[in-house]
């Protein structure tokens, strides 16, 4: 009976330093959860917020679809920008924090290929343009 009291309470003592364990490494992925927030705050990368719009590019190359990509993902208004590449009309989905005349302002900036007369159409949440 003692040996089966002490086997019991060496168990005992084993679930609690696992249990004491486990709670440490819920503890501290919290806290890594935390940290790594404030680091984003810090650089300034931004969580994606904004609506969601879909920019239609006829006749740009690849080269320069990727320039403008990762051009408009400096920008602080743009959470995320999703690219698909086709030879005749390629896309862009960007959340964007603004309306969709700004995000037009913003490609221009970003690249002196699109200009006012290349925008096909212009709508809430979407804009087409043909180079």
């Amino acid at each position: 009976m003692v040996k089966a009291q002490g086997l019991l309470d060496k168990i005992d003592r084993a679930l609690n330093k696992a249990e004491n364990t486990a709670n440490k490494v819920g503890s501290s992925s919290e806290k890594a959860g935390r940290i790594g927030g404030k680091i984003n705050n810090l650089i300034g990368k931004k969580e994606a917020k904004g609506s969601n719009f879909e920019i239609q590019i006829q006749g740009i190359k690849l080269a320069d679809l990727k320039s403008l990509s990762t051009g408009l993902e400096t920008d602080k208004k743009v959470g995320e920008v999703k690219m698909k590449f086709n030879s005749s009309v390629s896309t862009l989905q960007v959340i964007y924090n603004g309306e969709s005349d700004e995000l037009f302002e913003l490609l221009k900036k970003k690249s002196p290929k699109i200009t006012d007369e290349s925008v096909q159409a212009m709508e809430d949440n979407s804009i087409s343009i043909k180079l």
